[in-house]
């Protein structure tokens, strides 16, 4: 099989297939991580791929269901990074020559860790763009001081229910204190992801990126490529972009006719007459 890139710009290696989003359906690996038709899988695993379509959709389908594979996408003139744990479920083509040379050009400015470094964010955004990333990687500290990783995400009606609950034990006996303490640090290592994710979405926050980075502030980066008024509360990566005040236009005052003045005139005009 010929490249689609073979008369390319030198920019795009004759060898590589780079592919763009199309249709989506409506429940699939793709809508789940948040992808967009037009956006372009420009790499495979921090790599450009070698293959056609099919082999593509074959190494998806038989990726291992724990590590998954990293795929880098492009969307408007911005990298960012997925892990995909089998096949996306979307329709596929090849990039055009335009598409594959600025695509090319973008990701080979970025800067690529080894790929045991990067793990799984997800960003959850308000409608005034104050943001909250939860890391998936499982806290130890939830298990072991629950309470403080409860204060560390700003989690305050579960941290008062653990207080009660610690309070009401521990008056009653030690014994059942402990025990209380044991079962809630099994409860929160198993749902930790849960109840932050139930609780920002009470907040009024919704998904807006599942990227993968090696840190927080790789994922602050990322996300101000695409909205650069995103405020994270403690921004790793310098302040968001305010808007410009608005400047208030003069509200006119309507012309009032004044019914004293209208008589006066009227008194002369007869007068005259």
């Amino acid at each position: 099989m010929s490249s689609p890139y073979e008369n390319a710009p030198a920019a795009v290696p004759a060898d590589v297939s780079i592919f763009v989003i199309k249709d989506i359906r409506s429940v699939c690996r793709a809508r789940t991580l948040r992808l967009q038709s037009d956006d372009i899988i420009i790499a495979v695993e921090g790599k450009p791929f070698k293959g056609d379509v099919e082999l593509f959709l074959d190494l998806m389908f038989e990726c291992d269901p724990d590590d998954g594979v990293m795929l880098s996408i492009v969307r408007d003139n911005g990298l960012f990074h997925v892990i995909a744990r089998g096949t996306l479920g979307c329709t596929l083509e090849y990039a055009k020559p335009d598409q594959a040379e600025a695509a090319t050009k973008i990701f080979a400015e970025a800067e690529m860790a080894p790929r045991e470094d990067y793990r799984i964010f997800e960003v959850l955004r308000d409608i005034n763009r104050n943001c909250v990333i939860i890391d998936t990687e499982p806290s130890q500290m939830a298990m072991y001081l629950s309470p403080v990783w409860l204060i560390q995400n700003k989690l305050w009606e579960v941290l008062l229910a653990v207080v009660l609950i610690y309070g009401a034990t521990l008056t009653v006996s030690w014994m059942l204190f402990v025990i209380a303490v044991i079962l809630l640090a099994m409860y929160f290592k198993q749902s930790q992801i849960v109840l932050q994710r139930s609780f920002n979405l009470m907040r009024q926050r919704q998904m807006w990126m599942i990227v993968a980075a090696t840190s927080l502030e790789d994922v602050q980066r990322t996300c101000r490529q695409f909205d650069p008024k995103a405020n994270f509360g403690t921004n790793l990566v310098g302040p968001p972009l305010n808007d410009e005040p608005v400047k208030k236009k003069r509200r006119r005052r309507p012309h009032i006719h004044k019914e004293g003045a209208a008589d006066t005139s009227g008194a002369a005009a007869t007068a005259d007459g």
